[in-house]
């Protein structure tokens, strides 16, 4: 059998179907050649079976196999540009991949779930952001044209239109022979609609004559939600008839459903009414306040405006700052300019602590996300130690470099994918969680929406190929010759994973000792002393003047009341204030005493004022330092009594007993003061001492009212009783506010809270994988020194020198990552003094060294395992699997 037309015609055929032409010749040379020196040895039968085993193994694409007597099997790959191959080849690496993750599920398993955990935590708090700061407002058009701003003034040429809003809580809304219903209103100006391009969904909204005068034109137009609520959803409310507060009302439109504004934390009003309607809902004598309107600052009233098409937001702001110099305000030259918002979607109040709080999370799940991503690394690591003979086979078989490296990066991005499925998923679970922890309420629906999938997706692509570069890189940088020695990759990969520990160690220790130091901050918060108790105490506030109330009716209303709600079984007292901690201020200036403050330049000073029943004192808590409380009397003989506190009497009486002085208040009203209270904070949490004066709401009428009940358990369950008892009273009362101390004060608290709790959790998350990965690098040591271990215990070595060599390892690579972490720990402390609590400072070192210590503790818990493995190693079996 010799020449090449003894091959038999099917292997031929083979041949040219199977190899490329370039490789066709040469293939079909050493296919004679193996036959013919197999003929030689074996007989033409055995050389032609032979023959058949060769020929089926050739590939089916582009290898040629080359095989001689005088050279080894050798299969090389070639090289095309078909689009189709390509094809074919992504395909191929997707499902050889697919199947070499499914063999090993509990690996993939471990990187899909630390991937999601990784992905998840940045998901949802760019779901927070998004929402927050991006999200389109509901009905609203082309939004990315409106501003917000704090001043009165005309609309230039720079703007397409500028309205005016406010929020206030209206009061009893009845359609006739109802019980009355709360209703929160918002007013607003006549164009205020269409400047922000909504469209009602029934009937119209309001026009120019409705807003030319005061009290003139009663109509209204309800939200989505309240028609539903208060009217059933009643298909003819449209020219119907309602009763605010005892106005006769003409419903003229109702609002679309999705339509809240323009602010996702500002409260939907129920209904809106014409700016000129507000005196008269809040029962003001006269229209006063109507006449002050143009052209003066309203504190209640926000602009919101819209440019024109073409102009930018700088041109409109240079503009408007110009028109601001012709202002006047209470008949002064107005200098100040105008505070523009660009950012439509929170009030500047807010803007400040949810743009730091934003950025604090986004910095901590980076650091999340890059923990993770290095522990899948690690992971991967070495899961490529366990295939160097595969990699070092197909490397021997002509698998180029690119090729292996694509493959493990196709790899690396379905684990990613996968991973960044879950995360997604777990977005979906706690956004809403999430976002109800904020120190915020808001009116939006908090789950993630096409653009943070499409970032997600994006985070999980760049994840998935940073995890699987170094991996891949090494995998296909594999040296046949020292694979099958078994030497060198190992230690190599071994020193990346040292590494990779080393830096997630370094960033547990920033986060864990960050979240102490909020932890620590929230605690300083949480127990910082007020000077008042807030414990079952519930507040129940009723506006006698929405009510139709007068000056008489409310002074004869406002003790029966408290006598009422004191009686009530499970309430040990009641008393009242015009204002309630935390919840707003107000201020008046008073003229002390000649000589009595010698600091002041013009003879007054404004101070914080306060309404109360002489009661107030003993049932919040606040000591008489001084002195003696307020009278029971409405009418006393002589000037009516204040209470000032401690702040204000070393201000206004330095080395003067100020009980019995006279205080002036308002320019024209004596006071004489008849005792001194304990100082407390009224405005601000940990706030600096800061002046307050009380008066008796029996001789100061306000006809806002605050009922304080001190309860004997829970103050929250007493609040239907309460409201019950004072609608005994008069039926038709509705109650604006009602809530209990321990929740304004939570409420203080939440910004500390919210760092405290989600910092937590995510360091948490951060420590344990953090763990996980040391765990692993300690035991791939281990199981790497196995043969070595059991070669030195055999000859004699101790077993606790052993525990203590691995041990020392596994604190090696923690000592670096805390020296690094303590660094980044120094960089971090500006980020965080924003959100800290006035007592509690950034450098404090108490938090840093609980973290160092619970680093510690982390670190010897996930060694304890690897070390007791190593100290049980058999030496028989260690040296027989060597």
């Amino acid at each position: 059998m010799s020449g090449r037309a003894g091959l038999p015609a099917p292997i031929r055929w083979l041949v040219h179907l199977l190899v490329p032409a370039s490789r066709r010749n040469d293939v079909l040379g050493d296919l004679e050649e193996s036959v013919e020196a197999r003929s030689e040895r074996l007989g033409d039968r055995a050389a032609r079976r032979h023959l058949w085993r060769e020929v089926a193994a050739l590939p089916r694409w582009r290898l040629g196999l080359y095989r001689s007597p005088r050279r080894p099997l050798r299969i090389t790959t070639t090289t095309t540009t078909r689009s189709g191959f390509m094809g074919r080849d992504l395909l191929q690496d997707l499902t050889f991949g697919m199947r070499t993750l499914a063999r090993r599920p509990a690996f993939a398993g471990t990187a899909v779930l630390i991937l999601g955990l990784g992905i998840g935590a940045p998901t949802t708090v760019l779901t927070l952001v998004n929402r927050i700061f991006f999200d389109r407002p509901p009905e609203v058009t082309e939004p990315h044209r409106i501003f917000r701003a704090f001043r009165s003034w005309a609309p230039g040429e720079t703007l397409s239109g500028l309205a005016a809003y406010g929020g206030s809580t209206v009061g009893a809304f009845s359609t006739g022979g109802s019980e009355p219903t709360q209703l929160r209103g918002g007013f607003v100006s006549d164009n205020y609609f269409d400047v922000l391009g909504v469209r009602p969904a029934q009937g119209r909204f309001f026009l120019l004559e409705e807003n030319a005068e005061p009290d003139a034109r009663p109509v209204m137009v309800l939200s989505d939600a309240f028609w539903k609520r208060a009217l059933g959803g009643d298909p003819g409310v449209v020219g119907g008839s309602v009763l605010v507060n005892g106005i006769t009302f003409t419903v003229v439109g109702v609002a679309p459903a999705a339509f809240r504004g323009v602010s996702p934390v500002e409260a939907a009003p129920d209904a809106w009414f014409p700016i000129a309607m507000f005196g008269a809902l809040n029962r003001f004598p006269d229209a006063a306040w109507w006449e002050r309107l143009p052209g003066a600052r309203s504190n209640w009233l926000t602009l919101v405006g819209r440019l024109a098409p073409g102009v930018t937001f700088e041109a409109a702001d240079a503009n408007l700052t110009a028109l601001s110099d012709a202002l006047s305000y209470d008949g002064r030259s107005e200098q100040e300019g105008i505070i523009v918002v660009r950012d439509y979607l929170y009030r500047p109040s807010q803007a400040d602590t949810l743009e730091i709080l934003s950025t604090l999370l986004l910095a901590v799940v980076g650091l999340v996300l890059a923990i993770a991503a290095a522990n899948v690394t690690v992971l991967l690591l070495s899961r490529a130690t366990s295939r160097t003979a595969e990699m070092g086979i197909r490397t021997a078989m002509g698998a180029g470099r690119s090729r292996l490296f694509r493959q493990l990066l196709t790899e690396s991005l379905l684990l990613g994918l996968a991973g960044g499925a879950v995360g997604i998923g777990l977005a979906y679970l706690f956004s809403d969680a999430a976002a109800s922890l904020l120190p915020f309420r808001f009116i939006t629906d908090f789950r993630p929406d096409a653009s943070v999938l499409g970032a997600a997706v994006g985070i999980s692509v760049v994840a998935s190929f940073l995890v699987g570069l170094a991996p891949a890189l090494q995998a296909s940088r594999t040296d046949v010759a020292r694979t099958i020695q078994g030497v060198g990759a190992a230690a190599r990969r071994s020193r990346l994973r040292g590494v990779l520990v080393v830096g997630q160690v370094a960033l547990s220790l920033v986060l864990v000792s960050g979240a102490l130091l909020f932890a620590r901050s929230f605690n300083a918060a949480r127990t910082f002393e007020l000077g008042w108790e807030a414990n079952d105490r519930l507040v129940v506030q009723v506006n006698l003047r929405g009510q139709g109330y007068s000056e008489e009716e409310g002074l004869a209303f406002i003790p029966r009341a408290r006598e009422r709600l004191a009686a009530l079984p499970g309430v040990e007292a009641a008393t009242t204030s015009r204002m309630i901690p935390f919840q707003g201020d107000w201020s008046t200036n008073i003229e002390p005493p000649a000589g009595a403050m010698p600091n002041s330049e013009d003879g007054t000073v404004w101070i914080g004022m306060n309404v109360v029943h002489p009661g107030y004192f003993e049932l919040m808590g606040i000591p008489l330092v001084r002195g003696q409380p307020l009278g029971m009397s409405a009418r006393q003989e002589g000037p009516p009594a204040v209470v000032m506190n401690e702040t204000l009497a070393e201000t206004l009486f330095v080395g003067a007993d100020p009980v019995g002085q006279i205080l002036t208040l308002g320019g024209d009203r004596a006071f004489t003061v008849v005792g001194v209270a304990r100082d407390a904070v009224y405005y601000e949490l940990g706030e600096e001492p800061t002046t307050q004066l009380y008066g008796s709401v029996l001789q100061i009428y306000q006809p806002t009212v605050h009922f304080v009940l001190e309860t004997m358990s829970d103050a929250a369950a007493m609040a239907p009783a309460a409201q019950a008892a004072l609608r005994e009273l008069d039926p038709n009362l509705v109650f604006p506010f009602v809530t209990t101390l321990a929740s304004v004060v939570d409420d203080q608290t939440a910004r500390y809270r919210v760092s405290a709790v989600l910092v937590g959790v995510f360091s948490a998350l951060a420590l344990l994988l953090a763990v996980v990965g040391l765990y692993g690098v300690v035991s791939f040591v281990v199981a790497m020194r196995t043969p070595e271990i059991g070669v030195r215990m055999a000859l004699g070595a101790d077993r606790t020198r052993i525990a203590r060599e691995v041990l020392q390892h596994a604190l090696e690579l923690a000592g670096a990552g805390l020296v690094l972490g303590l660094i980044g720990v120094l960089l971090g402390r500006r980020v965080t003094s924003a959100l800290l609590f006035g007592t509690v400072a950034a450098d404090d070192p108490l938090p840093l060294v609980m973290g160092i210590l619970v680093l510690a503790a982390a670190v010897s818990a996930a060694s304890l395992v690897p070390v007791r493995r190593a100290t049980r190693v058999d030496p028989v079996d260690a040296i027989r699997s060597e």
